[in-house]
């Protein structure tokens, strides 16, 4: 018995050398291969990634910069926040190449720094996209008025003022000009005067109606005398 049990004993004992040998050496494999041996599985997802950014954010940041270079005073930085924005809108538009709206931020800007090649040939890209978007059109607009080509802007003002922009005073102020500019002073009239209604607060408008209305009707006089003769 007493055999036995010293017997039992050195089989424990050798068990547990055993295993504190085991520990021992796997412990040692796992500093040699760098990390320590680990306590339990980790299930978590969350890692140091940042999250995603979409393409709202990036429009959001391409409006924000565009607005401050618009409102800017200084040149310089007109100029660095409209370039951050163009940055935004090329990064946009390559995510969603048949957007106009991007094409015509795009346009807008490059008009905006005397680009008039670039912006020409984004506003069409635009406009070939969506020939109807008032958006895009109103601004193709403006491009051509602005270099004093009327009869273009009028075809493309009249695109935006016929899908959704009837009642958009600024728009309304654009035709009476162009209108007038060509010589029909009772269509420029007709557009001040919705542009007036639109927002009574131009008080400009209602002398342009009135001096409009004087040249007409002395117009039409001068006409009616001419036949008369």
């Amino acid at each position: 018995m007493l055999i036995l049990r010293t017997y039992k004993r050195f089989i424990c004992l050798s068990l547990l050398a055993g295993t504190f040998m085991f520990l021992m050496y796997t412990g040692c494999c796992a500093l040699a291969a760098g990390r320590v041996p680990e306590k339990g599985l980790d299930y978590s997802t969350s890692d140091n990634t940042p999250p995603a950014i979409t393409p709202q954010q990036i429009e959001q940041e391409a409006d924000d910069f565009f607005y401050k270079g618009v409102n800017a005073k200084n040149d310089k930085i007109k100029e660095a926040y409209l370039a951050k924005a163009l940055a935004k809108y090329m990064l946009l538009l390559s995510i969603q190449p048949d957007n106009a709206i991007f094409c015509t931020q795009i346009a807008v800007i490059h008009d905006m720094c005397n680009r008039k090649r670039q912006a020409k040939q984004y506003f069409y890209r635009a406009v070939n996209l969506e020939y109807l978007n008032p958006f895009a059109n109103f601004y193709f607009g403006e491009y051509y008025f602005n270099i004093k080509d009327y009869r273009n802007a009028l075809k493309h003002y009249m695109i935006a003022f016929r899908n959704g922009y009837a009642s958009y005073y600024e728009l309304n102020n654009r035709l009476a000009t162009v209108y007038e500019k060509l010589g029909d002073l009772q269509k420029a009239k007709d557009h001040y005067t919705v542009s007036i209604v639109a927002n009574p607060n131009q008080k400009e408008i209602n002398s342009k109606i009135y001096l409009l209305d004087k040249v007409y009707y002395s117009k039409k006089d001068y006409q009616h005398s001419t036949i008369r003769e």
